[in-house]
């Protein structure tokens, strides 16, 4: 039930034009900066720790927007690339390096543990979400900016599963973007897709 009331609240903020920052406040999760930043793990964000942005982290990102973006396709890879670096830099701090896609798999170094560096969707979704706000606070976007988390229900669209996505906004047009990391390995690229397509069931073909 209480899981059911959560997923309402975040449709009915989404609805009513929340942003990233609101999203992340509903998570009791401050707004992030490079200096102090919330990475959630072990499913519906119930692990967190505070960070900062490691030096070596920053360096490859400044690298990756090195020269100006000259166009929103540019700006998308150079997202997605920026989110592999951050996964995989990160996951190395908190343990979250073995997480593997999708939500159900079990793994034996879990088994005996009470907490689980796996992550769900919420985890990646909200991670996903930091990033952005971080490289959006950074300068670095100049076509999207973070938006709310989006979602899907189950039996819609022919979806299996209630599932949660970053997501961001073309300032130009305002079309919105899933941004969604769950449905593969640590530090493997994101895919970014047009919500709408996202909403309509979308998954990576394998």
């Amino acid at each position: 039930m209480k899981h059911l009331l959560l997923i309402t609240a975040l449709f009915l903020s989404a609805c009513a034009g929340g942003n990233n920052i609101d999203y992340l406040r509903m998570r009791d999760i401050p707004p992030p900066t490079i200096e102090s930043f919330t990475h959630c793990y072990n499913y519906g964000c119930s692990a967190r720790k505070t960070l900062s942005l490691p030096v070596k982290t920053k360096v490859k990102i400044d690298k990756i927007f090195a020269r100006k973006t000259k166009s929103s396709t540019q700006e998308q890879s150079r997202i997605v690339k920026s989110i592999q670096v951050l996964e995989k830099d990160i996951g190395e701090i908190t343990g979250t390096k073995n997480d593997k896609h999708g939500t159900f798999l079990i793994y034996e170094d879990d088994a005996t543990s009470t907490q689980s560096f796996q992550q769900d969707c919420i985890d990646e979704s909200t991670n996903t979400t930091t990033y952005l706000t971080l490289l959006n606070n950074m300068g670095y976007l100049e076509f999207y900016e973070p938006a709310f988390p989006a979602n899907r229900f189950p039996f819609a669209n022919g979806n299996r599963w209630w599932h949660q996505t970053a997501t961001m906004k073309d300032k130009e047009t305002g079309e919105r973007y899933a941004v969604d990391s769950w449905f593969e390995d640590n530090g493997v690229p994101a895919y970014i897709i047009p919500l709408k397509e996202w909403k309509n069931g979308w998954r990576p073909k394998k």
